[in-house]
C-alpha cells in the first residue's frame, strides 16, 4: 500500500480559519473585522483540558487523624475537579489569532493583567461571547459549522 495517500499536509499543519467578525469591531469602511482562529489539534486541546483537572483525596478527619478514606474495593477515595470555564477560556485565547486575545498592547489598553480576563472584556455581551466560542468550537473540530459562518475554509 502507498502510504503517501495518508500523508496530508492539512493534517500536519492545521492552519487557520476565518469567520465573520462582529459589529463591535469595524474596519475603516464600517465592515466587521473578520476573526481568524488557529485550528488547535485534538492533542493540544486535551493538554489544555488536563491543566484544569485536579484530583483530590478524601480524608477521614472524624477520629482526629487525617487518614485517606478507602472505597469498598480498598482504593483511596478521590474526587476529580474540572474547571470547564477556564478550559474554554484558555482554548479561546490560544485559538484567536485576530484579535490576538493575549496581545500585550491590547491587555495594557484595557488594564488587564491576566490574559484569562480578555475574552470577557472583548466579548462582554452574551451573544458576542457565544459567537466567539462557537467559532472556537468549529475551528478546533469540536462542533460542526451548521450556520455557514465560515468565510474561508483554510488560510495558511
Amino acid at each position: 500500500m502507498d502510504m503517501k495517500a495518508f500523508m496530508k499536509s492539512d493534517l500536519k499543519d492545521r492552519g487557520t480559519i476565518e469567520f465573520k467578525g462582529i459589529d463591535r469591531f469595524l474596519d475603516d469602511k464600517g465592515k466587521p473585522i473578520p476573526f481568524i482562529l488557529r485550528r488547535l489539534s485534538r492533542n493540544r486541546v486535551q493538554e489544555i483540558r488536563n491543566l484544569y483537572r485536579t484530583k483530590d483525596v478524601f480524608y477521614d478527619t472524624s477520629s482526629g487523624s487525617k487518614r485517606p478514606l478507602l472505597t469498598a474495593d480498598g482504593q483511596v477515595a478521590t474526587i476529580v475537579n474540572y474547571d470547564a470555564d477556564k478550559v474554554s477560556t484558555h482554548i479561546m485565547i490560544e485559538s484567536f489569532v485576530q484579535p490576538k486575545l493575549d496581545d500585550k498592547e491590547l491587555m495594557e489598553y484595557y488594564g488587564v493583567l491576566d490574559r484569562m480576563d480578555m475574552p470577557a472584556i472583548l466579548f462582554p455581551d452574551r451573544a458576542e461571547y457565544d459567537y466567539a466560542n462557537k467559532c472556537v468550537m468549529i475551528a478546533c473540530g469540536m462542533s460542526e459549522d451548521k450556520d455557514e459562518k465560515v468565510i474561508d475554509d483554510l488560510k495558511n
